[in-house]
């Protein structure tokens, strides 16, 4: 049968991305499991650990709900195996992401753009993941396929509906849209009234849609994007996981999404600024750009994460506006740059695909045999940094289960400190509170923890043999460790 070049084109990105869901072996952010399969399975099984995101009602039950969706109808068929509820999710948003590539290569249609995007490693690292930010950077890459541009022949508002909808479940895409959109108020040749009416009933739709759900799942009346906005902008929550300096967007997030490309983007953006009647997408998307990272590096808590839906709009600039530049380069020297851009994507990507935090996923596995060959109740203790490792989605086994948890300090306590900073302090202070000193608590039948942590609790594991030591990173965070141990009762 006689396939067409697009048809041709969508194949070679699926099996791409869904070779990928098999390489990518490791963990990133918590995020990954902990907004998506943990509140999946609570919704589809009954039990498992909710955080204090989905307590504080911050968070949006779309993604989660479809993924739920997929479990009951696993359970339904008794296919709820823990390989099948943890990989069909990952195939899931391999097929959305190869979609979004495919609607992004037809708005391009630039081949080198597509390629560049498919090698590049961070979106290779993220493409499969259950991540929001995954998400998020599919469905600007759709969006963008079918945007009404001023010298375009599109006329559609149809790009509203998933621009609508992106925003109830991720608020912050609003940022990279608001350019866009007034753009496209300012420039369309249809009657503005209308044009308002018809933004208006989409933006009305989206929401109630959205309000609807969650306050189905949440049991109450929730208006998520709102307590999103009041929890992390007003109370500035984010800055407990970390802050950063002002610039860091520009010279440690851009650079290390773009690799080699970050020096053809700052070349570009002259390029754009010489020639901007000429470069006009790229001009715009330049503007979306700039005011997204300005935006962005105001807020104290950064992650590479964040930067995601903009890496198809910097490959694209890379890729569609180097013409004076092809002119200077000799052939020779555009060789050395593609085997310099092949390498430094590559090489990172296996390391963090194969290599760099797979042990959260390892020890779960090796947890999930143990606690099914058990031969009664399993009580376990977590004392690792919170959310360090999936949980129910990756055991599906319903076990009494204590992690160490890193709730806000939503009362303004000025001594407050948090449990898992409690026990780094002084795990020997925090193990006798919790359980040496307290009789009515029952001692746990398996303990996971970091290799950095066995020397300071010896005597708590004395009565404890190791089952296994499984690899984490070469190059651990704070409160991490290289290995991570599981110890179980004798």
């Amino acid at each position: 049968m006689y396939l067409s070049k697009k048809k041709k084109v969508f194949i070679g990105l699926l099996l791409w991305r869904l070779i990928s869901v098999f390489v990518v072996q490791t963990t990133h952010v918590p995020d990954e499991y902990w907004q998506s399969l943990e509140v999946a399975h609570r919704l589809a099984f009954g039990y498992g650990y909710l955080t204090w995101e989905w307590i504080e009602k911050i968070r949006n039950y779309m993604y989660p709900f479809l993924i739920s969706v997929i479990y009951q109808l696993l359970a339904f068929v008794t296919l709820d195996h823990v390989i099948i509820l943890t990989t069909l999710p990952r195939i899931l948003q391999a097929i959305i992401s190869a979609y979004g590539e495919y609607k992004f290569y037809e708005w391009t249609k630039n081949k080198w753009t597509l390629y560049s995007l498919c090698i590049n490693w961070y979106w290779y690292y993220c493409a499969t993941r259950t991540l929001i930010n995954t998400v998020e950077t599919t469905c600007t890459m759709t969006a963008l396929s079918i945007f009404p541009w001023h010298d375009s022949n599109v006329a559609s508002t149809k790009y509203l509906w998933i621009i609508g909808f992106l925003c109830m479940i991720r608020p912050t895409a609003t940022i990279v849209w608001l350019p866009l959109c007034l753009y496209h108020l300012c420039t369309s040749s249809q009657n503005k009234l209308t044009l308002i009416c018809q933004y208006s009933i989409i933006c009305i739709i989206c929401c109630l849609s959205s309000i609807l759900l969650d306050s189905y799942c949440y049991g109450m009346l929730v208006i998520s994007p709102w307590e999103f906005f009041r929890v992390n902008v007003l109370y500035k929550i984010g800055d407990l996981y970390g802050t950063q300096h002002l610039l860091w967007y520009i010279f440690c997030g851009l650079p290390v999404l773009l690799g080699c490309y970050y020096i053809v983007f700052v070349l570009c953006i002259w390029q754009i600024m010489k020639h901007p009647s000429r470069l006009y997408h790229q001009a715009i998307l330049l503007i979306v750009i700039v005011w997204t990272v300005c935006v962005y590096s105001l807020l104290s808590h950064k992650e590479f994460r964040f930067l995601l839906p903009l890496l198809p709009m910097c490959i694209y600039i890379c890729t569609s506006c180097t013409f004076p530049l092809n002119v200077k380069f000799t052939k020779r020297a555009r060789k050395i740059f593609i085997g310099l851009l092949m390498i430094t994507n590559v090489l990172p990507g296996l390391y963090f695909s194969v290599i760099h935090q797979r042990g959260s996923l390892d020890v779960m596995n090796i947890l999930h045999n143990e606690i099914v060959n058990a031969d009664n109740t399993t009580n376990i203790l977590f004392l690792t940094p919170c959310h360090a490792t999936p949980l129910y989605s990756h055991l599906h086994v319903n076990v009494p289960i204590k992690i160490l948890t890193c709730e806000p300090n939503f009362e303004g306590d000025i001594n407050y400190v948090d449990e898992a900073d409690m026990f780094f302090a002084n795990p020997t202070q925090w193990l006798d509170h919790n359980y040496n000193n307290n009789n009515s608590i029952v001692l746990p039948d398996y303990i996971i923890l970091f290799d950095n942590i066995v020397p300071k609790i010896g005597e708590f594991l004395k009565h404890y043999q190791i089952v296994s030591q499984i690899f984490y990173a070469h190059f651990p965070q704070s409160n991490y460790g290289k290995y991570i141990y599981v110890y179980k009762h004798v």
